[in-house]
């Protein structure tokens, strides 16, 4: 067997200007993964690119490590994402893997309700010859769960995201405890964790207690995941996490009572509190014992254990939730290689248009026929610009404001109002308002602008802090409101002189001339805001604006006039 040293000196060699971004397929604490195409053979690929600031923020330096240790080993692993590439810059390490188009394994429980028993039989089989190569490889992944099993083009699976998992040596003990430290004088120590990792629904007790590594917990996983693609629902539910990870850790679940008594059988073997215990264990006679288990005997005649990637998946004819995007070939070939500030603004504009209603779209992504005009100018200026190069379309996707514009134009119209606005000219911005205006009970607090995200956060002031509603208007601009009192409390000055920095995965700051915001996502998806913020802040001033800069004071006061669009007007906070 190929070590893992041995393995990663076959991986080629490879930069990120290798590879062209096709867009953002997923993101995680630390990572987001973005489906490319190398530039030399066409082939598609998944890139995970790891922010080395965050992960050493987040002391993950280890987990990241590991992980790519284990994809090293398992290199050519039929049930896995394979490991093509891993090469670095100064600020992101790259991961090339496997692309898998049609999702994950939830998705499809998600959209089905539960499936079938013959789909079940079929993906729990899979699973089972999964784990069988993870244990030939001496590999425990101890996160699995339908997130992290992915789907490939033919709709058989592929397990990901080793971040939490281990490599055992098979000459020791594998009851040695998570905080132990066994030392043989002629090999290395194992790495142990003691950190909780995984998802509550699916994790093993004695990994939340940290206990015992043992591949067992990966049996105890297989048996939540059988339950969820039968029911549909958790074997483990509560209303606080506390509940489940109680639950958990007693190994106290209900079964239906018209539950199948086939796969009831299988699930009380294999979801028991004693890793020794659960089948499939060395000790309960191997993974071949689990696939002598009568649910597994009532295959169809013509599948059999090792034929499984050639036979049909049963979900092969239904409905694929592909995220393979629709590219012509001269859209390929016009598209540049490599990852900078452009890209990565089209690739956070394509993301945003995807969540965000139709009428946005066209803002994020950059279609030709939007402007932006004054919020008072009684005349709309066209965009002759429809048949400028690829490379234009970012700097001109807007038409520029008239140079005598300025803010006092508004005075006597807006005399309080906190944003003078650029409207986006969309071609049924009138009717997205009205729908607004009726829909959004926060329509009231931005002055008649087109809301193009919003959400609560806490904002920090002194040392306390406060919950708001955030509000992201064309202009831009951005409002906060009390969403008990429903009242107005202020406003962010939003022009080219705006800095956004992300501290971690729920704290980001908003940096204005003269006042730094203090922002937390409840939900700890700083992330998202901040690329949001960024890629709007791209279309409005052509710059980047997580730049750094060596003081707030150091921010150009001219800049945003400059810029050619109009200043915002703070309001005062209550």
């Amino acid at each position: 067997m190929a070590t893992a040293n041995s393995t990663a000196s076959r991986i080629p060699k490879k930069t990120v200007k290798d590879f062209k971004f096709i867009k953002e397929i997923g993101n995680g604490s630390y990572s987001t993964v973005f489906l490319t195409i190398e530039s030399a053979t066409n082939r598609e690929f998944a890139i995970k690119a790891v922010r080395k600031d965050l992960v050493t923020k987040e002391k993950k330096t280890s987990q990241v490590v590991r992980e790519k240790d284990i994809l090293a080993r398992l290199t050519n692993c039929d049930y896995v994402v394979n490991l093509y590439c891993a090469f670095q810059d100064d600020k992101t390490l790259y991961f090339g893997l496997t692309y898998c188009p049609n999702g994950d394994l939830l998705q499809y429980i998600s959209d089905s309700g539960h499936f079938t028993e013959e789909v079940v039989r079929f993906y729990s089989a899979e699973l089972v010859e999964a784990l069988e190569q993870l244990q030939n490889r001496y590999i425990i992944h101890r996160d699995l769960k339908p997130e992290n099993i992915l789907l490939s083009d033919d709709m058989h699976i592929k397990l990901t995201d080793f971040g939490s998992s281990v490599i055992y040596d098979n000459s020791e003990s594998l009851f040695q405890a998570d905080n132990s430290k066994s030392v043989d004088t002629d090999r290395k120590p194992i790495k142990r964790t003691n950190s909780f990792v995984g998802t509550a629904q699916f994790v093993a007790p004695e990994i939340l207690k940290r206990g015992a590594i043992h591949v067992g917990s990966d049996l105890w996983s297989l048996g939540c995941i059988i339950y969820q693609m039968t029911t549909g629902k958790h074997l483990f539910r509560g209303v606080h996490e506390y509940d489940i990870i109680n639950s958990v850790v007693r190994a106290s679940y209900k079964l239906p009572d018209d539950f199948s008594p086939v796969i009831r059988d299988l699930l009380q073997k294999l979801v028991r509190l004693e890793p020794s215990e659960r089948l499939g264990t060395q000790e309960t006679g191997g993974m071949k014992k689990l696939k002598e288990h009568a649910f597994f005997s009532e295959f169809p005649c013509d599948t059999k254990w090792g034929q499984l990637l050639y036979q049909r998946s049963p979900l092969e004819t239904k409905h694929k939730l592909s995220s393979r995007p629709q590219i012509s070939d001269d859209e390929l070939k016009t598209m540049s290689s490599g990852f900078d500030d452009r890209v990565e603004a089209r690739l956070i504009g394509l993301r945003m248009a995807a969540d965000a209603p139709h009428e946005l779209a066209a803002i994020i992504t950059g279609s030709s026929n939007i402007t932006i005009s004054d919020e008072n100018s009684s005349s709309q200026k066209s965009d002759n610009r429809n048949s400028s190069s690829n490379h234009s379309t970012y700097s001109s996707m807007y038409d520029p404001p008239s140079s005598n514009s300025s803010v006092n134009n508004n005075n006597n119209n807006n005399h309080n109002a906190p944003v003078t606005a650029k409207r986006l000219q969309l071609p049924d911005h009138t009717l997205s308002l009205s729908e607004q205006s009726t829909k959004n009970i926060y329509h009231k607090f931005v002055q008649n602008n087109l809301i193009i995200k919003q959400g609560v956060l806490d904002k920090k002031k002194g040392l306390f802090a406060r919950r708001r509603m955030f509000l992201i208007t064309e202009g831009p601009a951005i409002f906060y409101v009390d969403p008990d009192a429903m009242e107005l409390k202020g406003t962010i000055s939003w022009t080219a002189d705006l800095r956004i920095e992300q501290k971690d995965m729920k704290t980001f700051l908003i940096q204005v001339p003269g006042r730094t915001y203090h922002l937390t996502d409840p939900d700890q998806d700083a992330t998202t805001w901040c690329k949001s913020l960024t890629s709007i802040h791209y279309r409005y001033y052509n710059t980047n604006p997580t730049r750094k800069v060596s003081t707030i004071s150091s921010y150009s006061v001219t800049s945003s006039s400059s810029s050619g669009l109009q200043s915002t007007i703070p309001v005062t906070e209550l």
